[in-house]
Parts: C-alpha cells; sequence; structure tokens
C-alpha cells in the first residue's frame, strides 16, 4: 500500500530529526535542550504518535484485506463475479460461521438503491433461500410446515439490533484515540511578538545598565568659549528569574495500560497551559508574589484614553494613531505591533461605512475607504494590519478593565524592546513520591524572565470607555 509505505517513511524521517535534535546538543556539550528545540522535539513526538497510529490502522487493513481475500478465495466468490452455485449443494453455508457474510447485513445492503454491494448481497439471499428449500424437503412431511419449516443450521436469529442483550455487544464502541478532543485554550501571541532568548543558567535575576542622564553638547558661542560638560549617570533594570510549573498525579496503571499513551495526553496538557500563563504574565504580570512585570504593569509606558459612550471603529482609528505617534516621538522607532483581543479585532473587522461598504477587507488595494487589512486565515497572531503595523489578536488578553471591569486594552508597541527569557521546558515523572499508592506525578515547569522596561515609552495603552467589550463579539 502506498500509503503504509509513505507513512513508514515519514516516521524514519521523525525519528531521523529527534536523533539530530538530540545529537546536536550533546555536540555542544548541553545537558538541555532550547526553547525553540523542546517545542520543536514535543512537537515531532505528537507528529509521530499519530503516524504511528495511522501504520498500525493501514497495517489492520491489509491484514483484513487479506484475510477477505483467501474467505472468498475458499468459497469461489469473487467481487467481479458471484458464482450462486459457489455457495454449497443444499446445505447452509451462505450464512455459516465462517462463511464471513452476515443475513441481516445482506438484507439492510440489498435494500439499499445504489449500494455497491447490493448485487452480491442479493444473490446470497437468493442462494440462502434455495439452500433452506432443498433442506426442507429432507425433512419428514410432519416438519415440513408451520414454525418448524426452518432446516437444522439456517438463520434462526430473531430481530437482532444494537441494544445490548440482543446483539449489541457485538457491536462495541470504537475509540479513535489519537483524535481525542484536546481542552481549548488561547496560545502565546504576544509573548512570542517578543524578543525571545535562551535563559541562561546559574542565576536568579537578570541585569541591564542603563543610561540613566546623557551627556550634553552645545553651540560654543565663540572660540576659546567653553565646551558643555554634563556627566553621565546610569542605573539598571532587572528581570527576576521566575518558574511557572504544573503537575497531574495519575495511577500508574492508567499511564502502563492505555494504548494511547496518556502520559502525552497530560503532558500535551500541561505544555499548553504553560504557554497560555506565559503570554498572560508577558501582558499583565504584576511583578510581585512570583510573577513577571507585564507590559502593562511597566511604570512610565504611554497612554491614550479613548471616551466615546457609542465608539466606532472610525472613532478608534484617532487613538491609535495617537498610539503609534507617542511612540515614534517618545522611542525614535517605529511601533512592531498592535495588540488587542480577538473580540475587539472582529468588531474592527465587521465595521461599515455609511454606504455599507466594509472597512476592512483582504486587499487594500481593493477597499474604497479601507482602514485596515484583514489576513483571513489568520485567528491567532497576527491578523490583519492598521496604517501599515501588523495587527495581533490574543484572547489572554484581559477584558476586565476599567471601573465597570468590561473593558479591553489596546497595546500598541515596538515589542522587540521586551526581552523574554526562557529555559528548556523540562518534564518529569516521579514514582518514588506516591510509590505506595501506585501513582505517578507528572510534571512540566519552566524558569523565564522577563524585561519590558527597558524602553517603557516603546509601548502605549489605550483605554477609556470607548473600549467596553463589544457585544456579541
Amino acid at each position: 500500500m502506498k500509503a503504509l509505505q509513505k507513512c513508514r517513511e515519514r516516521l524514519r524521517a521523525i525519528n531521523g530529526e529527534i536523533r539530530s535534535i538530540s545529537e546536536k546538543a550533546e555536540d555542544e556539550g548541553r545537558n538541555d535542550l532550547l526553547a525553540s528545540e523542546t517545542r520543536k522535539y514535543a512537537a515531532l513526538k505528537v507528529e509521530r504518535r499519530d503516524v504511528e497510529a495511522r501504520i498500525t490502522q493501514l497495517e489492520d487493513e491489509e491484514t483484513r484485506a487479506a484475510a477477505e481475500a483467501k474467505a472468498r478465495g475458499e468459497l469461489g466468490i469473487t467481487t467481479r463475479d458471484v458464482n450462486p452455485g459457489a455457495f454449497g449443494n443444499g446445505a447452509d453455508v451462505v450464512y455459516s460461521r465462517t462463511s464471513g457474510n452476515s443475513y441481516f447485513r445482506d438484507l439492510l445492503a440489498s435494500a439499499t438503491p445504489g449500494d455497491p454491494a447490493a448485487y452480491e448481497a442479493q444473490l446470497r439471499l437468493n442462494e440462502h433461500a434455495q439452500c433452506v428449500d432443498r433442506a426442507a424437503t429432507d425433512l419428514p412431511r410432519e416438519f415440513r410446515a408451520g414454525p418448524q419449516k426452518r432446516a437444522a443450521g439456517s438463520e434462526t436469529r430473531v430481530n437482532p439490533n444494537r441494544t445490548d442483550g440482543q446483539g449489541g455487544y457485538f457491536v462495541p464502541p470504537l475509540w479513535i484515540m489519537d483524535e481525542y478532543v484536546a481542552l481549548l485554550r488561547a496560545g502565546r501571541a504576544t509573548a512570542d511578538r517578543c524578543n525571545v532568548r535562551d535563559l541562561p543558567g546559574g542565576t536568579d535575576s537578570i541585569n541591564l545598565p542603563k543610561v540613566n542622564t546623557g551627556t550634553t553638547t552645545a553651540v560654543q558661542t565663540a572660540d576659546g568659549a567653553g565646551v558643555s560638560s554634563t556627566d553621565l549617570t546610569d542605573n539598571f533594570v532587572s528581570g527576576p528569574v521566575r518558574t511557572i510549573a504544573g503537575q497531574n498525579d495519575v495511577a500508574l496503571q492508567l499511564v502502563e495500560q492505555s494504548p494511547s499513551g496518556f502520559d502525552e495526553v497530560i503532558f500535551s496538557d500541561l505544555i499548553s497551559d504553560y504557554n497560555q500563563k506565559l503570554d498572560v504574565q508577558v501582558l499583565t504580570g504584576t511583578g510581585v508574589a512570583g510573577q513577571m512585570k507585564g507590559i502593562l504593569n511597566v511604570s512610565g509606558i504611554n497612554l491614550v484614553t479613548y471616551t466615546d459612550a457609542t465608539p466606532t471603529v472610525p472613532e478608534l482609528y484617532t487613538p491609535l494613531t495617537q498610539a503609534l505617534s507617542q511612540i515614534a516621538r517618545l522611542r525614535f522607532l517605529g511601533a512592531d505591533s498592535i495588540v488587542m483581543h480577538t473580540s475587539r479585532w472582529w468588531w474592527i473587522a465587521a465595521a461599515l461605512d455609511t454606504q455599507n461598504r466594509p472597512l476592512v477587507t483582504p486587499d487594500a488595494d481593493h477597499g474604497a475607504n479601507t482602514i485596515a487589512v484583514l489576513d483571513a486565515n489568520a485567528v491567532q497572531g497576527v491578523v490583519g494590519s492598521i496604517a501599515g503595523i501588523p495587527i495581533v489578536a490574543d484572547p489572554n488578553m484581559t477584558t476586565a478593565f476599567g471601573a465597570g471591569s468590561n473593558q479591553d486594552r489596546v497595546v500598541a508597541g515596538r515589542f522587540k524592546d521586551a526581552f523574554l527569557w526562557e529555559g528548556a521546558l523540562r518534564t518529569r515523572a516521579l514514582v518514588e513520591v506516591l510509590s505506595g499508592t501506585l501513582q505517578v506525578r507528572l510534571q512540566v515547569y519552566n524558569y523565564c524572565a522577563m524585561i519590558a522596561d527597558r524602553y517603557p515609552t516603546a509601548f502605549t495603552a489605550i483605554d477609556g470607555g470607548g473600549l467596553i467589550t463589544p457585544a456579541g463579539y
């Protein structure tokens, strides 16, 4: 089978990529994988599990097909031409235990117009009737009429169905383990826009020197006159190393006996939650109680207030451009992203002008009065652009700001100025701590640090009553 061959080739390729990641770390003398390598390693393991499950499925199908071909050969049946005389000479071999046929399944198939199997099913039903009639003529006369007319060995089931106890136990449920429904979580859209770096080991904080007040120059009023002289002063900004961790205690029997690799389900879910929690820290971390300091809690960022009882997209456009202007004017470099909640973005994308023409289109060249450009294929992360600046939709943006706890925020910024350090994501399976109850503790944890206040004026937050979370979005 071509599909089986392709799956086997892909499995070999995946195993090769996994080995190359480990070998690269060994060659470089590292005990841990880099953050990027860890994410790729985890993705390859998930893909390998899916490919292995597909290989098993295709091998089972191949085995069943071979067995079916063998049974058809023994009965003289082919898919192209079914010979009615090949089913036996009076004996009921059409629906015997070893025939592989089902009387009721053939009844259903023969009554279904257009079913490719209807022709063969009807032939088997006809031959079965002939077998019953021939066997019945061999019975004594007193048994040829009434309910006793059935010949020994012929079909005797009465109205079986899928109810347990009436045939239902022979129709087991199919559990497609490799297609399990994972818990939905938002990703790390804002975190990935930052300047992500590998966290160095052996430290509990990262400090960056900062010029506090600089030197000065001035026009020399005359030859030989005094030259401007101001001493430079310095300070520093710091990002403490924080820990994001999670665990789940699982019965050892579940891990060892589950055919689907339940430990991978747990670890995948923990890693998904880690990514979401990291993204929340990048946005709104308080900087205390073990948290990182997120962008919205940095002292000194720019602020634009948008107050409007009946907000509209054209009216929001002015605060957005003001936010971009503040960054350009005070940071002296342009913003590289505008982060907003997903509902805010789709509220913008739904806007129409007074002629009911969309203000957001997939192609800026085809809009009569386009405010923003829509990337139709995106849901999280970069979903479009306004004023040439990428729009990042992030469901982790809080919508409980403001006096009524019903406002979201829009953050424009130069996210390259926010440094985010991540270590290699660690996973552990601890058996000893719960050995007395035959359980295993599965853990995921990582060290991370963030410095978002290198240049506070690199970010502008838009707040105010005009950002009450839009209804219906």
